[in-house]
């Protein structure tokens, strides 16, 4: 029997796209899926929009009762959205779709077998940028998202063309299994980068499939939350690229893969310098023990976990 894949949808004011993210979701060829949908308080019809799909009995047989649907008590953000929505779900494997994105109808059946191939406890997939009716996107915006996935051509791990820019794009591309993210902790107490973060500290313990036989369908309308992106994403950017980089240092790493090579921290600084003084300057503060003890203090003071 197929393992079951529990799909956790946040979801926050996106009542305009809510019925197609749990459509996509109703479609996959893949069969055994278990649908977690969680309401983080919107302010609009989306609460609404959820129960009306939800409750047709046809929707309940596609998912043979497997379907979690419940509203927060007070927003809580996206991370802890999520989480909860992951505990509250049962599958083996794990996948995330943001409210107002979708999946392509072979997505599971081909990320699955791609990571048991490779025997591989997770893996992404390339991304198409849709626009907000849903048609592929060809704009300079999109194609600039899009390009951000061509680090990874050529390199001998994944991580190595992450040091610098999430090549997953976004939390709903991640397909991953329940000991991985047991392993590596749940989703911090980030606005805009909670899912680069898992994805850096998921690299360092297992190295992902990437596949580009499926794609993640990224929906740019307008009002996605990077485009809101200012002083507190990029203290968050920081933040993670320092405690990542440090891990490195440390030699935090579990990822049979990276550690075929006992020269992997020098690849990590190459990969580190090629991407401008910037990010090297970083890699110096990671290693000095009085930057370290800042960081320490500077996110108790923004609340990061």
């Amino acid at each position: 029997m197929e393992p079951l894949i529990s799909v956790i949808i946040p979801s926050y004011n996106y009542e305009k796209y809510i019925r197609q993210a749990i459509g996509c979701v109703v479609a996959q060829t893949y069969k055994n899926i278990e649908l977690v949908v969680i309401d983080d308080c919107s302010q609009d019809n989306s609460w609404r929009a959820i129960l009306s799909v939800t409750q047709d009995e046809t929707f309940k047989a596609r998912f043979s009762n497997h379907i979690v649907i419940s509203q927060n008590k007070q927003n809580m953000g996206a991370h802890a959205t999520i989480n909860a929505g992951i505990t509250a779900s049962s599958g083996q494997y794990i996948a995330i779709l943001n409210a107002d994105d979708l999946f392509e109808k072979n997505r599971f059946a081909v990320m699955m077998q791609a990571m048991q191939e490779k025997d591989s406890l997770w893996g992404f997939s390339k991304v198409r940028c849709i626009d907000a009716d849903g048609q592929r996107l060809r704009s300079e915006q999109a194609a600039a998202f899009e390009k951000t996935q061509d680090k990874i051509a050529g390199k001998r791990f994944v991580a190595l063309g992450a040091v610098a820019e999430n090549v997953s794009i976004s939390t709903g591309n991640l397909l991953f299994s329940r000991s991985l993210y047991e392993a590596v902790g749940g989703f911090k107490n980030y606005k805009y980068v909670h899912d680069y973060d898992f994805f850096l500290r998921a690299c360092l313990y297992d190295e992902p499939v990437y596949t580009e036989e499926t794609a993640y369908l990224y929906r740019l309308h307008g009002e996605n939350s990077f485009l809101s992106l200012h002083e507190e994403g990029v203290r968050e950017n920081r933040v993670v690229w320092l405690e990542f980089y440090r891990e490195v240092q440390k030699g935090n790493v579990k990822n049979n893969v990276i550690l075929e090579n006992p020269a992997y921290v020098d690849e990590f600084y190459q990969a580190v310098c090629a991407e401008g003084e910037k990010k090297k300057t970083l890699w110096k503060l990671a290693k000095n023990p009085l930057a370290r003890a800042g960081l320490k203090v500077f996110k108790a003071r923004y609340h990061m976990d």
